[in-house]
């Protein structure tokens, strides 16, 4: 979800300070807080950002009003922070997650699914939403190539099937769903909460994060079986380790959006307030 946005709603919401909150025991701060590059000429309200290996290239949505307005648009940066293309695609109305599969571009836009094709720069297909008002959110995608779609306003995951956007589950608990990795055991989407579901029965578990971790942006892989998770309107990045250990990794004066990892660089890319795009040395050994 935008962070300035309630996607349910609608709602454009201020940029937050950062606020206190109850940390486990084990939650230091840890890592590295200088960037290794800043963008900050060609973007509007940058939200997501994806690492395409196959063209070794950063592509970056710009949400710019999420509204129907087609005002959207898709960005390219080089691994050093080189804008190599401000409106790389047009047309688009508040893209905000994105993933990819060989070389197609998944990018959720409000109410539909948009796939680009990355060599040629061109739409190839859209996905509507199954119904009225899903505030699409972030996508990805499988190890087996099976695309997910989060839906902030209806408390959903859809799933591409068919050349469809189907409904794959609906839970009260997904309330804000937001970021969304498919690990190969399981399916983590941040929303409110962190919660994962099991593939074979669609049936949702809980880290035990609750009192730790609430109202969240995005959730990515750190290569090594944890994963790395941004709040909304809050600036700390955080690490829940594949021991389950929970650590503020990275504490920063603005806030995160929808992170990418570049796990063969050891590279932080994340998308930020003040229409700015930082990178990041860290290595989760």
């Amino acid at each position: 979800m935008p962070i300035y946005l309630r996607m349910c709603s609608f709602i454009v919401i201020a940029t937050l300070f950062l606020s206190a909150c109850k940390l486990v025991n084990t939650m230091n701060s840890s890592g590295k807080n200088t960037p290794l590059w800043i963008q900050d000429q060609g973007f509007i309200s940058p939200e997501s950002a994806v690492y395409d290996q196959n063209r070794n290239q950063i592509i970056v949505s710009n949400v710019n009003g999420y509204t129907k307005n087609q005002q959207g648009y898709l960005s390219r940066l080089s691994l050093d922070g080189e804008l190599l293309d401000q409106a790389w695609l047009r047309g688009l109305n508040g893209p905000t997650g994105m993933a990819i599969w060989q070389d197609t571009l998944f990018v959720a836009d409000i109410d539909r699914l948009v796939a680009v094709n990355l060599i040629t720069a061109k739409i190839v297909a859209e996905y509507p939403a199954p119904d009225a008002t899903p505030g699409l959110n972030d996508v990805t995608v499988s190890t087996q190539g099976e695309v997910f779609v989060t839906g902030s306003a209806s408390k959903s995951v859809y799933h591409l099937e068919n050349d469809n956007l189907t409904l794959w589950t609906q839970h009260p608990q997904l309330k804000y769903a937001n970021g969304i990795y498919a690990a190969d055991d399981r399916l983590w989407v941040a929303g409110y909460h962190l919660r994962w579901f099991s593939y074979e029965d669609k049936s949702i578990h809980t880290p035990g994060l609750d009192e730790d971790l609430e109202d969240l942006e995005s959730v990515e892989p750190d290569g090594k079986g944890g994963i790395i998770i941004t709040k909304i309107g809050e600036s700390p990045i955080y690490h829940y380790s594949a021991e389950g250990k929970l650590l503020k990794i990275m504490v920063r004066d603005t806030f995160s959006a929808d992170i990418e990892y570049i796990q063969s660089k050891n590279l932080l890319v994340v998308p930020s307030g003040k229409n700015r795009v930082f990178a990041f040395e860290h290595d989760f050994d």
